[in-house]
């Protein structure tokens, strides 16, 4: 062993405590598991020297912070404790202390792969495939992050968008590393933990990667695990050990202000990590009290700690309650082993940093904004967002369909046979009227249900688990649930709700049912085993009876009002009420057609021709038919045509009458002049204005109804809100599918303007003009273009009408 070797660590690693016991009990026998401690040690310090190199920004994880964290173990333990310590538990909690966030030094092999996610056309090698397709899930998950980096490199700022990759790299890092450390440990390590006969090597791996997962799975592991004849190990205490002393290595050591300058960090999370890390000057650390001295120059610093703390807290409170059960179980009493430690950490010496006057540089409050919960719950179901109480059905109904496309998806990837589908019934149950939505989707299980389902603005279908499993599955849908806010719908119309549902994880294999009732908004969910046998959610609302919407409709009424919520349901759904029955599906879509939303308006005349269009452009992601008006006269397309015109002289005046026909914004429309003779036998003229054809829509996005028009009054227009202002009338009635999507207001109700709704905008005009442009001649096309250019500055509709060919 080289001297380097012994001035860089081992000269460290000989005064610790653990190590110093262990050589004893090695001295007459087992002199091998020091030759391999060694060893090991050598390894990982060598290779979290790479740390560094991809994690720039992170809280130093280097051979320091390892050293410190076998130091930590001695602080936990009893020094007349050591001693009862077996030899493979000293050596696994010596190694463990090393090897723990060894998966923070991925192979250079693994970065490469990693960073072909960003290019344009990998070229992916047989050995870097794994590789690059787990890192590529986890970049899909973050469909935000991406977008951002494309911008940035369109815009061309290119050394910005490599800032954000290796953001991305490091975060990737962080999260795998722990299953990257038992992926190093199974390559370079098998077989190579082993005590006497006994090969230790999966244990160990179990107990460095325990230290990243939740601390009671620890109590998983073996509490008396032989080693030899009459030597133990108790694993869940060495992960105990582990995953405290990790934590508590909290403070500017590990985040030196010469590095923390020489780095540059720039990312706004690391910040705030390195800062916290820096103000922590001191600690004491032992059986009876953990403190920390940390003088604050900032109150989100203070308050930084603060929150690091309560984590510790939590920790420290869990693995008191697993230390007791080992006690419990007389596995570690027994060898006199007796591990004490604290409940909370002692804060006292928190403090804000004072001046050279002493007198602090803030006064610490942990003051900020909080939302009040009953009002913002108010506002939330009030009708300023919501506007109508019968957008309780449209939320379950969306929510049921996301989880049948999921589901779906997954399923396909399993190679299994599903059908979605979903039911909505309306019935009396004991007096109490129930609207109930039941779908065989991928269901909830306990996870789902504190993640999302109860955090109000927090949405499945924008988290990372979401894309994770759409990336996994290769699931092709645009979710319609997004904001996360839309259950609370339901409290509108009901002040009970049930909810039983059943998650499935994998082929054959979902979770344990379910049963929530919820009584109320600010009620507490009444959580019990569920009934249900197959995957799905099943929501029952038991409505008010003062605020039912659906209580003056007949059975058929209620039918028709599901119909208007879904016009293109992606798959069937069954309709029930007391009496009345009805299924529809994709078919049911294509029964209805533009012509069904003609008003009195829309009556035939003789100088308006009426073009009925089919939009059937589902690679273009939209569906339906179009009824388009073009003002005409002698076969020609016209902007303007006078019926009559005459002018009359009474008592030497001159009167023009006439009556003219034009076609404008959205309308065609007819004006008139006149005059009359009042009471005092006086002239009046007088002009009217009546609308012959004028726009109108139905939008439904992924089979869900957006109940507003396209064609809103200009006074009446919102902030933000999308209008059609083309020059001509139309009606439009359509389904945005496919991977096509719109952005929507909170409450689902309206589209905003974005670039999406632009390019439909775009997409649709052209569309509509091209098949126009069809059906009739060069002659009569040439002109209308001409009209259509002249009439409008709309950018949008004039960028779709060039692109027609004729």
């Amino acid at each position: 062993m080289s001297n380097d070797y012994k001035d860089e660590y081992l000269l460290r690693l000989e005064k610790s405590d653990l190590y110093k016991v262990l050589k004893v009990k090695c001295e007459k026998k087992d002199s091998e598991i020091i030759t391999l401690v060694n060893k090991g040690i050598s390894y990982a310090f060598q290779r979290t020297k790479t740390i560094v190199k991809h994690m720039g920004e992170f809280t130093l994880h280097d051979g320091d912070h390892l050293f410190r964290v076998l130091n930590l173990m001695e602080k936990l333990i009893p020094k007349e404790n050591i001693q009862n310590f077996s030899i493979p538990e000293l050596a696994i909690l010596i190694l463990s202390s090393f090897f723990h966030d060894i998966g923070m030094a991925p192979d250079e092999k693994e970065i490469l792969a990693w960073k072909k996610v960003f290019d344009y056309k990998p070229e992916i090698e047989e050995q870097e495939k794994e590789f690059f397709d787990k890192f590529n899930r986890f970049i899909i998950a973050r469909p935000e992050s991406k977008e951002l980096i494309n911008e940035l490199i369109i815009k061309g700022k290119h050394s910005e968008a490599e800032i954000q990759k290796a953001y991305l790299i490091t975060e990737y890092i962080r999260v795998t590393h722990a299953e990257r450390a038992k992926d190093i440990i199974a390559k370079d390590w098998s077989n190579k933990i082993v005590f006497r006969d006994v090969d230790l090597t999966i244990e160990f791996a179990q107990i460095c990667y325990s230290h990243n997962e939740n601390a009671l799975t620890l109590l998983d592991l073996d509490q008396n695990y032989l080693c030899g004849e009459n030597i133990y190990s108790c694993l869940p205490l060495l992960g105990v050990i582990l995953r405290l002393a990790d934590i508590l290595d909290f403070d500017a050591k590990r985040t030196p202000p010469t590095l923390f300058s020489h780095l540059n960090v720039r990312h706004p999370i690391s910040i705030k990590e390195w800062n916290k890390h820096r103000a922590v000057q001191a600690w004491v650390i032992n059986s009876d009290k953990i403190q920390f001295n940390a003088k604050c120059t900032h109150p989100a610093i203070e308050a930084s700690i603060h929150e690091f703390c309560d984590l510790i807290d939590q920790e420290l409170s869990i693995c008191n309650n697993i230390l007791s059960i080992l006690y419990d179980s007389n596995q570690i009493i027994d060898r006199n082993i007796n591990i004490r430690i604290p409940f909370q950490v002692d804060r006292e010496k928190i403090q804000t940093q004072k001046d050279i006057h002493n007198k602090p540089l803030y006064i610490y409050r942990n003051t900020q904004f909080n939302l009040s919960k009953k009002q913002v719950i108010g506002l939330l179901m009030g009708t300023k967002l919501y506007g109508n109480p019968e957008v309780a059905l449209r939320e379950l109904l969306q929510n049921s369909i996301d989880a049948c496309l999921l589901r779906k998806a997954q399923e396909d990837e399993w190679g299994n046979s599903y059908v979605p589908e979903i039911s909505v019934k309306y019935y009396k149950e004991e007096g109490d009227i129930i609207l109930e939505v039941d779908d065989n989707g991928t269901g909830m299980d306990q996870y789902i249900i504190d993640s999302y389902y109860s955090k109000i603005g927090s949405s499945f279908y924008k988290s990372t688990d979401f894309y994770d499993l759409k990336s996994k599955s290769n699931a092709d849908f645009t979710p319609t649930s997004r904001f996360g806010i839309g259950i609370l719908s339901c409290f509108m119309v009901a002040d009970t709700l049930t909810v039983d549902t059943k998650r499935v994880y994998a082929p054959h294999k979902s979770s344990d049912a379910i049963n929530i009732t919820v009584e109320g908004q600010e009620s507490i969910f009444w959580i019990k085993d569920g009934s249900r046998e197959m995957p799905g959610t099943t929501t029952k609302l038991v409505l008010r009876k003062e605020k039912n919407p659906w209580d003056e409709m007949s059975e058929n009424d209620f039918i028709k009002s599901i119909d208007n919520v879904i016009p293109n349901p992606p798959f069937q759904i069954n309709i029930h009420t007391i009496s009345e029955k009805k299924v529809k599906n994709e078919s049911s879509f294509l029964e209805q057609t533009s012509i069904s939303l003609k008003d009195r308006t829309w009556n035939s005349h003789d100088n308006i021709r009426i073009f009925e269009i089919e939009l059937n452009k589902k690679e273009l992601g939209f569906l339906g038919s179009v009824s388009v008006a073009i003002l005409e006269s002698q076969d020609a397309p016209q902007k303007k045509i006078e019926l009559n015109s005459k002018d009359i002289e009474i008592e030497g005046d001159t009167y023009t009458l006439e009556k003219k026909i034009t076609i404008s914004e959205n309308s065609i429309s007819e004006t008139s002049k006149t005059i009359t003779i009042n009471d005092k036998g006086e002239i009046d003229e007088s002009q009217s204005h009546t609308d012959l054809v004028k726009s109108r829509s139905k939008l439904s996005l992924h089979g869900i109804e957006v109940p507003s028009t396209l064609f809103p009054n200009r006074w009446n227009l919102k902030n933000h809100q999308v209008r059609i202002s083309w020059p001509f009338p139309l009606i439009l009635f359509v389904d945005i599918c496919g991977k096509r999507d719109l952005d929507l207001n909170s409450p689902r109700t309206e589209i905003i303007m974005s670039e999406k709704w632009i390019e439909f905008e775009e997409d649709i005009a052209f569309t509509i003009c091209q098949k126009i442009a069809n059906q009739v001649t060069k002659e009569y096309w040439t002109s209308l273009k001409e009209i259509f250019e002249s009439m409008t500055e709309n950018k949008i509709f004039l960028a779709g009408l060039t692109q027609v060919i004729k």
